[in-house]
């Protein structure tokens, strides 16, 4: 299931499954149970989901423009966007 999200006045939609999938981050028993890789990797992931979020607000939606915010081209950041439920 897709859901819109409304982020300082811009609109994500969100992959519901991968947005619920994970442990909360500010829930640190929980990130102590899990393996050191596996925290890592999910911190990274939400770090990379709210740049990503924060790079289309000043893209003002613009693939492109976000694209050359992040330094990526547009094929790539595109995947990357998907990968984490955005569009």
């Amino acid at each position: 299931m897709q859901q819109l999200i409304l982020e300082a006045d811009h609109v994500v939609l969100i992959n519901e499954a991968a947005a619920t999938a994970a442990p909360s981050l500010d829930d640190d028993e929980a990130l102590m149970a899990m393996p050191l890789v596996d925290a890592k990797r999910l911190v990274a992931s939400a770090f990379e989901r709210r740049y990503l979020i924060r790079v289309m607000e000043r893209a003002q939606g613009s693939v492109s423009e976000g694209a050359r915010l992040t330094g990526l081209d547009r094929t790539n950041f595109r995947r990357l966007l998907q990968r984490h439920g955005l569009r």
